[in-house]
């Protein structure tokens, strides 16, 4: 057993020599650099003087003018760069040093924005009454950083089921808002914005002013059509329709509803609505009707529940809830109603017929049944305007053309007001005085579509150039036919409210 023990021992003695000679090496540390650069993220303007922290390293660093920073001599791993200065959110980025010697990295700091300040109601004031239909809306909102702010403004009529009004991206601090509605409650809302941060102002409200009880009611042309206007004779009107042609307007007895005709449904029929255009609404079924669209017309019964209308050959009257439509008179083949008017006293209608030219007019009077019709004025070769009693319903005033010319126009060269006394069948000129003071008409110009003031004092009429190209304007006169003045240019087809 001693030669195998002494062979162990040569084997371990031979191992161990050989383990002293193997080499032994040791990995060395490896570095590198970080370096880098802060921008500001929203101007993209360098960031100078940012404190710059490595970690887990602690290294810390601070960017030079240029936004710069650079750490060298950087064990290689896996790092984290905070950048972080005054006035700014702190910002992280990691980098690696274990694939290169050098990172490089940008690092964008945002803004720390301060929000602007809740806007204040400037005007009009909270829950303010009375505020015109057209108003600007004002308020104030400032922001500590000088940001630029644009705005948001939601308005909302209150009682209405539309959606709300959005005004955006509105750089000034007031909104001027148009067709508000009269007698109506507004709620609005402003939200501000920075362009980083939105705040909402308290909502505010106001009531428009209510709808003016202004004194006429006319139509002119807008783009070719007629629509009904309503003011007091001053530079404010209000536009009362806007679908179709729409003219002839009518008010009732009680001055709250005002018919007219229109043609917005193709046929020409009366449409009903409010004083102030509300509840708009077609009223009849069986179509207004005659020679010339524009000449026709129609008048309210005294007590305001019916309306008396003009279709072709045949009179008829319609409740004002479009039933109870009844034939009042019917004429001959080959002569048909223009337009009519009814007056209490004595209650009586009078009418103007035509044939088929609109140079061949009279006037009758008949009972509301449409009996005991009698003709109190007649002119073969001249135009006329439809009719309308006096206050005490014993006379009549319309317009009658004076010139010879008949052309397919049926155009006039010189219509004068007339008044009629129907009980000694008498007529007074009103457009024939010598001067202005006693009515004078200027010449190549009609007197055209009369009708008095509701108290009859006054009379309101149109007056036109005779070419039918020319001014067209409303007048007023005192019912004598003195004191001719201008009330209102480029109107026609006034009503006295």
């Amino acid at each position: 057993m001693k030669p195998f023990t002494n062979l162990l021992l040569i084997v371990f003695l031979l191992t161990l020599i050989w383990g002293c000679n193997e080499d032994f090496t040791v990995e060395p540390q490896r570095y590198g650099a970080v370096s880098g650069q802060v921008i500001d993220k929203k101007t993209g303007r360098f960031v100078s003087k940012a404190v710059v922290r490595l970690s887990p390293s602690g290294r810390i660093t601070k960017t030079d003018t240029t936004g710069h920073f650079r750490m060298d001599t950087i064990a290689v791993g896996k790092y984290t760069l905070q950048a972080t200065k005054e006035g700014y959110q702190d910002r992280s980025e990691t980098v690696d040093l274990t694939q290169s010697m050098t990172a490089t990295t940008v690092i964008y700091l945002a803004y720390n924005d301060r929000a602007p300040t809740e806007p204040m109601l400037v005007r009009p004031a909270s829950e303010a009454k009375a505020v015109p239909t057209t108003t600007t809306l004002m308020w104030k909102s400032t922001d500590p950083d000088n940001d630029p702010l644009t705005y948001d403004i939601t308005l909302i009529r209150e009682g209405s089921t539309d959606a709300p009004q959005v005004f955006s991206g509105i750089k000034a601090d007031s909104l001027v808002v148009k067709g508000l509605l009269y007698g109506t409650t507004y709620t609005w809302q402003v939200k501000v914005s920075d362009g980083s941060n939105n705040v909402n102002g308290k909502t505010w409200r106001f009531r428009t002013m209510e709808f003016p009880d202004f004194a006429y009611v006319y139509a002119k042309k807008i783009n070719s059509r007629y629509q009904i206007f309503t003011s007091n004779g001053t530079s404010e009107e209000i536009q009362l329709t806007t679908e179709g042609s729409n003219w002839r307007p009518v008010v009732s007895p009680d001055r709250k509803r005002i018919a007219f005709i229109s043609n917005a449904q193709t046929d020409l029929h009366i449409y009903l609505m409010n004083r102030d255009g509300s509840e708009l609404h077609r009223l009849t079924s069986t179509p207004v009707a005659g020679i010339m669209p524009l000449d026709l017309s129609f008048c309210w019964s005294p007590d305001g529940t019916q309306l008396l209308y003009p279709s072709n050959n045949r009179l008829y009257a319609i409740g004002t809830d479009g039933n109870g439509l009844r034939l009042v008179s019917e004429l001959a083949t080959g002569y048909f109603f223009a337009g009519c008017d009814w007056t209490s006293q004595g209650n009586r209608i009078a009418a103007r017929l035509t044939s088929y030219s609109v140079y061949d007019n009279r006037i009758v009077l008949m009972s509301p049944s449409g009996k005991d019709t009698t003709t109190v004025y007649r002119r073969k070769s001249n135009r006329m305007s439809n009719p309308v009693f006096s206050v005490d319903g014993t006379r009549l005033l319309f317009a009658t053309d004076y010139g010879s010319l008949q052309d397919w126009q049926g155009r006039q060269l010189d219509s004068q007001l007339l008044l009629y006394d129907i009980a000694r069948k008498t007529t007074t000129n009103l457009s024939a005085g010598t001067s202005t003071a006693t009515g004078y008409k200027e010449a190549g110009t009609n007197d055209l579509e009369p009708r008095f003031s509701p108290n009859g004092a006054r009379i309101i009429f149109t007056n036109a150039d005779n070419t039918g190209t020319g001014a067209v304007q409303l007048m007023t006169m005192d019912a004598d036919g003195k004191n001719r003045k201008l009330l209102i240019a480029k109107a026609e087809m006034p009503f006295w409210k």
